[in-house]
């Protein structure tokens, strides 16, 4: 009846060792897990003013193509006069500022 005995003392003790060779080998983790990082960073969005502008400017926008639209419409009676032989003053100046608010139009929706 001793020899029962003393095998479950040795299992004991060899189960007692493998646990607390696992332990020491194994990974150490001091306090809790670091949690993943956020999907979305947290903070500001990040706009360049620039563009925020860009967006506050469309009542100008459409202000400056109303006029252009405007100055558009009237050239075809300038180039009437011209084929008559009169060089009405204003038509030249109302190309530069087709020109002029094109050019702005431009440089607002493609910076």
């Amino acid at each position: 009846m001793e020899y029962p005995m003393c095998g479950r003392w040795r299992l004991c003790i060899l189960l007692v060792v493998a646990v607390l060779v696992s332990v020491s080998s194994g990974q150490h983790r001091n306090g809790y897990p670091n949690p993943p990082a956020p999907a979305v960073p947290a903070g500001p969005p990040s706009q360049s003013p620039k563009a925020t502008s860009s967006r506050l400017d469309t009542v100008t926008m459409e202000r400056e193509a109303k006029e252009m639209a405007a100055l558009a419409s009237t050239i075809p009676g300038d180039i009437e006069q011209l084929k008559k032989g009169l060089l009405p003053r204003s038509a030249l100046d109302k190309l530069q500022r087709i020109e002029k608010l094109s050019k702005e139009l431009r440089r607002r929706i493609r910076p």
